[in-house]
C-alpha cells in the first residue's frame, strides 16, 4: 500500500527525488517549483529527458509530447520556502524518497 511521505529537496541543488523505483524532477514554471513523476505515461520514457517547447513536454524516447500545464496540475504536493522545496511522494510502507542532483534537459 502506497502512502504520501515528505521529501526536502535544497532547490536548484536538489532537482530530482527517488522513491522506490519511481524518479520525480523539478519542473520551474513561472515563479513556481513543480515536482513531476518522470515516467511518461505513454511508454515510461524518462520526462526529465525531454524538452520543452511550446508549452508542451516531449518525451525523448517516443516524441509524444504533453502539455506542461496539465503536467504541473498533477504533480505531487510541493510547496516551496525560498531554497527549499518540500514535496509529498507516494511511496510504499518501508520505503524512504531520497533528494539528488542529476541532469535535467526539461526547462
Amino acid at each position: 500500500m502506497s502512502r504520501l511521505r515528505r521529501v526536502e529537496l535544497h532547490w536548484p541543488t536538489d532537482n530530482t527525488v527517488l522513491a522506490g523505483e519511481e524518479n520525480y524532477f523539478t519542473l520551474l514554471r513561472g515563479d513556481t517549483v513543480h515536482v513531476l513523476a518522470s515516467r511518461c505515461p505513454h511508454r515510461g520514457g524518462p520526462l526529465r529527458l525531454g524538452a520543452v517547447q511550446d508549452g508542451r513536454l516531449r518525451c525523448p524516447w517516443h516524441g509524444n509530447s504533453f502539455r506542461v500545464d496539465r503536467l504541473c496540475a498533477r504533480g505531487v504536493p510541493a510547496i516551496q520556502r525560498g531554497d527549499r522545496v518540500i514535496a509529498y511522494v507516494p511511496v510504499e510502507d518501508q520505503e524512504t524518497p531520497v533528494a539528488s542532483n542529476t541532469l535535467i534537459f526539461a526547462e
